[in-house]
Parts: structure tokens; sequence; C-alpha cells
């Protein structure tokens, strides 16, 4: 009996798998398929866009960076050039030698408070 109930919904799943199928119960899976694959299509697509992107703004950054090295160097070396042209025994020299001065003598210091 049991063999007969198996043997029989056998049957019935045959029969099922080999009918043929009209064209109105073929349209829904069809378009599922349709919308899936341009799903698929469209985000890979994407994920190429992005990666474009992160590629291109990485290079972006590195640029900065190296420009940043660059410039903080450059500004290393005018702080240098800076402490140089500023040193004191520089502008006492140019002082005596361009503009004629000289150091005053103690006597004739005088001091002035503004009270």
């Amino acid at each position: 009996m049991r063999f007969i109930a198996w043997w029989q919904a056998q049957r019935r799943d045959e029969t099922e798998l080999t009918r043929l199928y009209r064209a109105e119960e073929l349209v829904k899976p069809a378009l599922a398929l349709v919308l899936m694959t341009m799903l698929v299509v469209t985000s890979s697509l994407l994920v190429i866009v992005s990666a474009h992107d992160y590629r291109k703004y990485f290079h972006q950054h590195q640029v900065l960076v190296r420009q940043h090295d660059d410039l903080q160097v450059e500004w290393g070396q005018l702080l240098l050039e800076q402490g140089t042209w500023a040193a004191n025994n520089r502008v006492e020299s140019l002082a005596v030698k361009k503009l004629d001065m000289k150091v005053p003598e103690q006597e004739t210091i005088e001091f002035v408070r503004h009270d």
C-alpha cells in the first residue's frame, strides 16, 4: 500500500515536470530573471565606478601629501634663512657699515620713565 502511494506521487511529479507551460505562466519568472540580471549588472558597474573613484582620490591624496612634504622642507629652509639674516652680529655689522651707527657710550645713555 505504501509503495503504491509513493509510485502514484512519483507519477504525478513526472507529469508536472513534463507538461508544457503557457506563455502567461512564464512571464513572471522571465521578468524576475531580467530584473535580477539588470540589478547584478548595475551593481557590478557601480563597483567599477567606486573603485575608479577610490584610485583617483587616492592618487590626488598622494600628490597633496607630496606637496605638503615639499612645503614643509621649504618652510624649514626659510626659517633657517630668516635666522641667518636676523642674526644679531649681522644686523650690528650692517648698522655700522651702511647706516654709520655705533654703540653709544655708557655716559650718553639716558633712561626715560613714563609714570
